[in-house]
């Protein structure tokens, strides 16, 4: 009896720090533990942390939440057959979760051709609006030396990019204490472009992402610049430039004489 009742005070102030959520760190020290949440945008795609395979998303769960873990930097990886792999090493802080949303993006994207620049002007089209526009943004973005901006999230959250300096920044309006976990001030470069930007936007349905156009290609990037930050190709051509329309989840390229429409993810 006096061994179990020694065992149990020894063993009882152990258990309730593991509980409360202290682990031993390094020079055996207790540290309060943090968490970890990355969500997948696809369903079957698999989550590693630290190279070990944690969790396999579905259409009901489609993110990784692992709690009780030490203050550390823990490599991210979500990958699926036929999609670009998405990496992050995230920061796990005390008493604090780490949270992330990857982009994943089919390594070859169907579009289609709905209309060409020669057409007949006797055959009108449902796209005839979207051509307008999207010629207009590419006079604009072309000859303009001025700001250009894009809102989302009630004018909160705004893009804005110049031919000066071919840069992109993302700025938040809103409460500092609402401020995403993505942003990491209030006013964030996001891309440095080598060459002149022709068009960028929100990526659609998202506000972590956007969508470039540069050079001869148009690619996704994340926002968030922690630990990496991803890009990944949605079309190459000549001189290709985008817009998006209204609250599709498509957008349609102009490039050469064709208009493109693409679905995304």
């Amino acid at each position: 009896m006096i061994i179990c009742v020694l065992v149990f005070l020894a063993a009882a102030p152990v258990v309730l720090l593991y509980s409360n959520g202290y682990r031993l760190g390094s020079n055996w020290t207790l540290k309060k533990t943090g968490g970890l949440y990355v969500a997948s945008p696809v369903s079957g795609a698999q989550i590693f942390v630290n190279d070990k395979l944690e969790k396999e998303t579905n259409i009901i769960q489609s993110g990784l939440y692992l709690s009780g873990l030490r203050p550390n930097t823990y490599s991210i990886l979500i990958a699926k057959d036929g999609y670009w792999p998405w990496s992050k090493k995230m920061e796990v802080k005390s008493q604090m979760v780490a949270e992330a949303r990857a982009l994943l993006l089919p390594k070859e994207i169907d579009g289609e051709i709905v209309k060409r620049e020669n057409f007949s002007p006797l055959q009108k089209t449902e796209y005839d609006d979207i051509y307008n526009i999207i010629k207009g943004t590419k006079k604009i973005s072309s000859t303009s030396t001025t700001t250009i901006e894009r809102l989302v999230s009630r004018d909160r959250q705004k893009l804005w990019w110049n031919r000066k300096e071919n840069g992109i920044w993302v700025e938040w309006n809103g409460d500092e204490n609402s401020r995403p976990y993505y942003l990491e001030t209030s006013k964030n470069l996001v891309f440095k472009s080598p060459s002149q930007i022709k068009n960028a936007d929100f990526y659609p349905g998202r506000k972590d992402a956007i969508i470039v156009a540069y050079q001869n290609g148009i690619f996704a990037m994340e926002i968030d610049k922690r630990g990496g930050q991803s890009k990944q190709p949605i079309y190459k051509g000549k001189d290709p430039i985008f817009i998006t329309y209204k609250n599709s989840s498509s957008i349609y390229i102009l490039d050469e004489d064709a208009l493109i429409k693409i679905q995304l993810p």
